[in-house]
């Protein structure tokens, strides 16, 4: 199955940590991909159009320049990937670091036990939980949500997901995680691990914290 991990230029660190702990200790194949920089977004380059009076329609805000830069960096690899033709993916972000659980065999094992138990989910979060999210069901360590929590650092993607991802995200009006709840949660389509495979790197960020694990608030 294609992974792909999503790394700023600039990352140098975050590179080596991913092919130290996930390719070369793990065997993981892993296929980078080049993040969008906020620093772009400050100079006023823009992949997507912006508006913010549309950010503000749907959000109830305006995107910061950090959640602009991750929502069009998700949403390249994402057309990256339909135009590779796959059917399924995983990514994950730089700042993910392996859990205890990991291994090549449990994410593909944890994987198709969440096909075999919840056949309808279309995305797996399988990093580590913020204790937000809300459960609605469990079968063999795989959690059916009610909510989700926050993140994007290491999740399975059915093409379904993959095509509505790209395509909300391209509007640039939402956060990139923010459509777990938006576009997933009403269709009982996404689900998490009980046992997280992916865990947070380090706290520094370059995308910026400005208005990080905000409410999620959305105007139907």
């Amino acid at each position: 199955m294609k992974i792909y991990c999503l790394n700023l230029a600039r990352a140098v660190e975050r590179r080596e940590m991913i092919t130290r702990e996930w390719i070369d200790k793990l065997g993981f194949d892993i296929e980078f991909f080049n993040a969008f920089d906020r620093r772009q977004i400050e100079l006023g380059e823009f992949i997507f159009p912006y508006s913010e009076q549309a950010a503000i329609e749907r959000i109830k805000r305006p995107l910061s320049n950090g959640e602009i830069a991750c929502a069009t960096s998700h949403c390249l690899l994402l057309r990256k990937a339909l135009d590779e033709g796959h059917n399924e993916i995983i990514v994950m972000e730089d700042d993910c670091s392996p859990t205890t659980y990991a291994s090549i065999e449990t994410v593909i094992g944890s994987i198709e036990t969440c096909k075999k138990n919840f056949p309808n989910v279309k995305v797996l979060l399988m990093h580590d939980t913020d204790k937000n999210e809300k459960i609605i069901e469990q079968k063999e360590s795989i959690n059916l949500l009610a909510f989700p929590q926050f993140g994007y650092r290491f999740v399975w993607l059915q093409k379904k997901a993959i095509e509505i991802l790209a395509n909300d995200l391209s509007t640039m009006c939402y956060p990139a995680d923010w459509l777990w709840a938006k576009r997933f949660i009403p269709m009982k389509v996404i689900a998490n691990l009980a046992n997280p495979i992916g865990m947070p790197f380090d706290n520094n960020t370059y995308i910026g914290n400005e208005l990080r694990n905000s409410p999620r608030n959305f105007i139907p």
